[in-house]
């Protein structure tokens, strides 16, 4: 069957193009995004399209090795006709997607995805992610989808507005303190941990990685001198976020906080760490870390001398 085309496709294809954004070379934010929403969704497969006219073409990846393929019959083909998230459990059972070339020869058993939209309803391409084994998205994966896809349109429109200046439009990260911090980073999932490593290493923190609470204590007992910030989930196994902050203030009453958690409701601060704790919900971009990392030191400084 004959794949639709969106009504507005000529104004479309006008705006797409007006971003000078196809062809062009991988891009750490765009990167990142694609390697988030893999991560939350759980899926092996991620992507980062722009549907041209020809073909879909893929600014990020995570888990292909195709630069694009063709639009005929491309499930992005669809997800642009619709604003909110399309979701195929067994794309090779839907009569839509049987001749695209990621069922038939890259073997994708589920796809969802939301539209790249700008403020004017014009669909440039789609925040995907695929697996080879069917299954369903949960209600908080698929409000994820759709705030990255909006990262991904206001990224898209500051690289727009800086083209032509001699500026990295990729994770905005230009570090702009005088001297650095060390942090101590506590992340149970691998991936993830390993991302942020990168992002604050790349901003010009120091930082020392923990797999655990447990882990995360026992490092901060060789380097407890050094450490400027601890930067936290909240949920683990074991030893958990909260209950790390409570063992390393009984040591030093004036540590900063930062947990990372898509479940901060769940776990309220203690009152005593209210001068020393700040927050961060997922998902968020490697640029919102940094920002506030950095909030969370500048307020340690402000706050010097305020507790009691």
């Amino acid at each position: 069957m004959q794949t639709p085309q969106p009504q507005n496709e000529s104004s479309r294809l006008d705006s797409l193009r007006s971003y000078r954004i196809l062809n062009t070379s991988s891009e750490q934010v765009y990167d990142d995004i694609a390697h988030l929403a893999s991560l939350i969704c759980d899926v092996p497969v991620a992507i980062v399209a722009f549907v041209d006219e020809q073909r879909v073409w893929f600014k990020a990846k995570v888990g292909l090795e195709l630069n694009d393929i063709p639009r005929e019959g491309a499930c992005c083909t669809y997800a642009i006709l619709q604003s909110d998230v399309l979701i195929v459990s067994d794309p090779s059972s839907d009569e839509r997607f049987m001749s695209s070339m990621l069922v038939n020869q890259v073997g994708i058993r589920f796809y969802a995805a939301i539209s790249l939209m700008t403020d004017d309803g014009l669909a440039l391409g789609t925040l995907a992610v695929m697996d080879r084994v069917p299954h369903l998205m949960t209600t908080e994966q698929s409000d994820s989808l759709r705030i990255l896809a909006r990262r991904v349109m206001r990224e898209l429109e500051l690289r727009r507005t800086a083209e032509g200046q001699s500026v990295d439009s990729g994770l905005h990260l230009a570090p702009t303190r005088q001297s650095s911090a060390t942090i101590l980073l506590v992340e149970d999932n691998a991936s993830l941990r390993k991302l942020l490593h990168r992002t604050l290493e790349g901003a010009g923190f120091s930082v020392f990685s923990a797999t655990d609470g447990t882990d995360a204590l026992r490092l901060y007992a060789q380097e407890h001198h050094a450490v400027d910030l601890v930067v936290s989930d909240i949920v683990m196994t074991g030893l958990n976020g909260i209950e790390l902050a409570d063992r390393i203030l009984a040591d030093r009453p004036e540590m900063k906080f930062l947990f990372i958690t898509g479940f901060g409701n769940e776990f309220p601060l203690h009152e005593r760490m209210k001068y020393g704790a700040t927050t961060l919900e997922k998902p968020f971009l490697p640029s919102d870390l940094v920002r506030k990392v950095e909030d969370t030191l500048q307020m340690g400084q402000d706050a010097t001398g305020t507790q009691g």
